[in-house]
């Protein structure tokens, strides 16, 4: 009876041995075809290591760098979605997926956006800056697209009426308000001046993939 329950017990720390090294080995290769650039192939291999194992030991890592893979695609809207949905396991790669959401949400509220959908994207950026920089207030990227974001969901946003002049004259003499082209050209030059310093700032990249615990062989 001793002998049998030995048995098996080794029976089951091999089995648990051999599914851990299939787990590392898989979340190897899929890292080596992300770092080659072969992008739908690793997003392929990440997603059937996490199918095979959904509480794997990798399960945190390998979802992770599924989301950032997605996001080099530019599938920003799956990219926002995984990592929202990023398991437990890994603290460091948590404190980041707040602030990668926020990037992935306003990469695709940038993209050929209009409207409702694009400030329902931007506003959910800010909630997941703002999620990021109360994780960590010194996260200064995040502060910063932060700002950003929510100065283009005030540049979208319609424009207040324009006051009517003071002392009921017209500045031309023909009924229209003079000022008007030059408050529309200051504004034209205000919102022009934003979006370039939206491209020079604003940092889309996400928090590099995660390499952490892979076997060395």
């Amino acid at each position: 009876m001793q002998r049998a329950l030995l048995l098996l017990i080794a029976l089951s720390s091999f089995n648990a041995i051999k599914s851990n090294f299939e787990q590392y080995s898989r979340f190897r290769d899929a890292n080596r075809l992300a770092q080659a650039g072969q992008l739908k192939s690793a997003v392929q291999h990440y997603r059937q290591l996490l199918d095979r194992y959904p509480d794997g030991l990798l399960r945190c890592e390998a979802s992770f760098n599924l989301a950032c893979a997605e996001y080099r695609m530019k599938h920003y809207r799956r990219s926002a979605e995984q990592f929202a949905a990023l398991p437990p396991g890994n603290a460091a790669l948590s404190r980041t997926a707040g602030y990668n959401q926020g990037n992935a949400l306003a990469m695709e509220a940038f993209r050929n956006r209009k409207g409702a959908d694009q400030q329902e994207l931007l506003g959910r950026a800010l909630a997941s800056y703002r999620r990021a920089l109360l994780e960590n207030p010194q996260n200064a990227d995040a502060r910063i697209n932060y700002e950003i974001v929510l100065r283009a969901m005030q540049r979208h946003q319609p424009p207040p009426p324009a006051p009517a002049p003071q002392g009921g004259g017209a500045p031309d003499g023909n009924g229209q308000d003079g000022g008007g082209a030059v408050s529309r050209l200051i504004l034209e030059n205000a919102r022009q001046e934003e979006a370039r310093q939206m491209r020079k700032y604003f940092k889309p990249l996400p928090t590099k993939p995660s390499e952490r615990n892979q076997p060395d062989w």
